[in-house]
């Protein structure tokens, strides 16, 4: 039986500290196949991914927040 091909989707997101600094954060859901339905794509990009991207974009955004106030 041969393997399939399989990919990934990325998401990166930087937030700007001032001063010329930033920080960056990447998240990415993997062994995504020529089989992946579209209704498995949607259900990874709406649930799963959604669902991290939301935690991730919070953490950020709270990280951001506290290296502005040193």
């Amino acid at each position: 039986m041969q393997e399939l091909i399989s990919g990934s989707i990325s998401i990166s997101m930087k937030g700007n500290l001032g001063n010329y600094e930033s920080a960056d954060a990447f998240l990415s859901i993997s062994g995504i196949t020529v089989e992946t339905t579209d209704e498995e794509g949607t259900e990874l990009l709406d649930g799963k991914m959604k669902i991290s991207y939301d935690a991730l974009k919070l953490r950020m955004a709270e990280k951001i927040k506290q290296l502005r106030s040193k």
